[in-house]
């Protein structure tokens, strides 16, 4: 586009024949789909380090493989794509090696599990009413436009802002074809490192892209994902809350909470109809354990006049999130006694009586 044209000495540039601006190399959707997907990646494989039970055979089926020779998404990355796309899912263990169901065995599962809600040839899962991915969505493609708007900004910094005084009121028609040619010399100079020569009231500025925005933006993004997944922001953000006092253990209680949940009402039921066997979660939150161990040494050093043994054992076994019934206690030993020596009485017998005269 000539400077005549620019500067609207002629014909007037059309609106619609502009080029899009630094467009992003991927697109609206791939976006948005394997943003959803990560996060749900994310959740379950976190449930899943802390799940305790799953066959040490089994554990090759839960993670992707790059081998041609076997199937290259895992049982996590199949759950995470079926909850982000909100579809069924019916899967298969045959010669060891996890898969989706054909049409046929889908329809046998779906058979079977319409009677007894079970089925011999594969397992069953549902996730077409989890509303929670199509909220996840909506943020994704905000934090879309956020980040197209900063790459804008960041590409627009790299190029050099030229500010002419009275450009238009000092260049007439005719002279439009002379100002191009110097602006483009000026423009190749400054490219190359230059001195150039300008008037006092001309201007070289570059623009500094201003992050700010775009940092709130992304971060309002994550503690809306946060609500609608149960789980701290800091969790989503993969950060760690700041401050003197803030020493993590809140937002490890949170997250805690928040990856039980997925525990409950996904991994569990998978993992055990899948494999056949029973699972437990276990909790990492080492701040409980130390709050236990402290409590225990304090008991340890009171007495039971105000809080009894097996309450002790009680409030530690809460804190340490162990079953709430206490094991019963061990009965109490009779001392052991040695045997008497001569002429001393028997232990539970009286001393016999003197022999003699008193």
């Amino acid at each position: 586009m000539s400077i005549a044209t620019m500067f609207g000495f002629g014909v007037k540039a059309n609106p619609a024949d502009l080029p899009k601006l630094y467009p992003l190399n991927i697109s609206a959707q791939t976006f948005i789909d394997n943003d959803v997907i990560h996060i749900f990646q994310k959740i379950l494989t976190d449930v899943v380090e802390r799940t305790q039970g799953i066959p040490e055979n089994r554990m090759p089926l839960l993670w992707d493989s790059c081998l041609k020779s076997s199937l290259s998404d895992g049982l996590i990355t199949m759950l995470a794509k079926a909850m982000a796309e909100k579809k069924e899912l019916f899967l298969v263990i045959k010669n060891d090696v996890l898969r989706k169901a054909t049409q046929t065995e889908e329809a046998q599962i779906k058979a079977d599990y319409e009677k007894s809600a079970k089925s011999s040839v594969g397992i069953y899962i549902s996730f077409k009413e989890f509303i929670k991915a199509d909220f996840l969505k909506v943020y994704s493609t905000l934090e879309l436009c956020t980040i197209e708007a900063l790459n804008k900004q960041m590409n627009l910094a790299k190029a050099i802002q030229f500010k002419v005084s009275a450009l238009r009121t000092s260049v007439s028609l005719i002279d439009a074809s002379k100002a191009e040619s110097q602006a483009v010399t000026i423009a190749t100079a400054l490219n190359a490192g230059k001195p150039v020569l300008l008037d006092e009231k001309d201007e070289i500025l570059l623009l500094e892209p201003n992050i700010d925005p775009v940092k709130q933006a992304i971060e309002f993004f994550n503690q809306k994902r946060a609500y609608y997944l149960g789980l701290p922001a800091a969790y989503i953000m993969g950060e760690q809350t700041g401050g003197l006092n803030a020493d993590g253990g809140a937002d490890q209680k949170a997250t805690e909470r928040g990856l039980k949940n997925f525990y409950v009402s996904i991994v569990q039921p998978t993992v055990e109809a899948l494999f056949g066997k029973k699972v437990e979660y276990k909790s990492q939150d080492d701040k409980a354990l130390e709050v236990g161990l402290n409590t225990m040494k304090t008991f340890e050093m009171t007495s039971e006049d105000f809080v009894t043994l097996p309450e002790k054992q009680g409030i530690v076994r809460g804190i340490l999130g162990l079953p709430k019934e206490n094991p019963e206690l061990p009965k109490e030993r009779e001392p052991d006694v040695l045997p008497a020596g001569p002429g001393q009485p028997q232990p539970g017998k009286a001393a016999p009586a003197p022999k003699g005269n008193a």
